[in-house]
């Protein structure tokens, strides 16, 4: 799971890295023979449609800012993998009006999530229109104390639609994965969004995952600059 790329090295920390590091894991990956999966091919798979590579593995990058198409996309292209970039609705709501705009700070436009999409390198994941906060008016997109199901239902289905009419404008398809804002997640959420049609949703929890009981709640391992490479991998099993 990776958050934004920054070219400068000052910034880098637990949710940024920089290209270099990027770029390197990318050929760490490669060098040990793990092959990064597409959302299609891990559906496919849970469903009985096809196989997956011996060594699968699926990238990440949560937000959807400006970086991953400045620094990602062309990464991705050089050792031939895919991703997943997971967005945020208000924030490309907000930037088609930014007086300037920068890889350094801003998040992508629906033009800009439309050529990730048309690149055939990423899949674009839902991760709602205006729900990722971790505190007031609410945790995420979790329901509130005290809120009955029936209005937590309204205010996600709400919200969901408002997201997934721009995702499918821009992309060409309605998400079927989705990115819990902060991991935080609960059942009664994974069952609105299996309602929806959502089949895969990622988390914040450190595990590999399981496919034999499908592809929800799956576990990510958030990739932090302050940490080693080698000791980052071994986590996954890479080595």
């Amino acid at each position: 799971m990776y958050h934004h790329i920054s070219a400068d090295p000052a910034r880098a920390g637990d949710y940024i890295v920089t290209p270099e590091i990027l770029e390197g894991d990318l050929r760490y990956i490669a060098e040990h023979g793990y092959t990064a999966v597409s959302v299609g091919q891990i559906l496919d798979y849970c469903a009985g449609r096809g196989e997956l590579p011996d060594k699968p593995i699926l990238i990440t990058f949560d937000d959807g800012q400006q970086s991953v198409l400045t620094y990602a996309l062309p990464l991705l292209e050089k050792y031939d993998m895919c991703a997943v970039a997971a967005v945020v609705g208000a924030y490309c709501d907000a930037e088609e009006a930014a007086p300037d705009r920068s890889p350094e700070y801003s998040y992508l436009t629906w033009a800009e999530v439309a050529e990730l999409a048309a690149s055939g390198r990423f899949d674009i994941a839902c991760h709602t229109q205006n729900m990722h906060r971790d505190t007031w008016p609410r945790r995420g997109c979790l329901p509130n104390s005290g809120e009955s199901a029936e209005a937590y239902a309204a205010a996600l289905n709400a919200d969901l639609d408002a997201v997934e009419a721009k995702i499918e404008a821009a992309a060409g398809y309605r998400p079927t994965a989705f990115a819990y804002p902060f991991g935080f997640h609960c059942e009664q959420t994974e069952a609105l969004l299996g309602e929806r049609g959502y089949e895969l949703t990622l988390t914040c929890e450190n595990h590999i995952n399981d496919l034999d009981s499908g592809a929800m709640d799956l576990g990510r391992y958030n990739r932090s600059a302050y940490t080693d490479r080698t000791a980052f991998f071994k986590l996954l099993g890479i080595v």
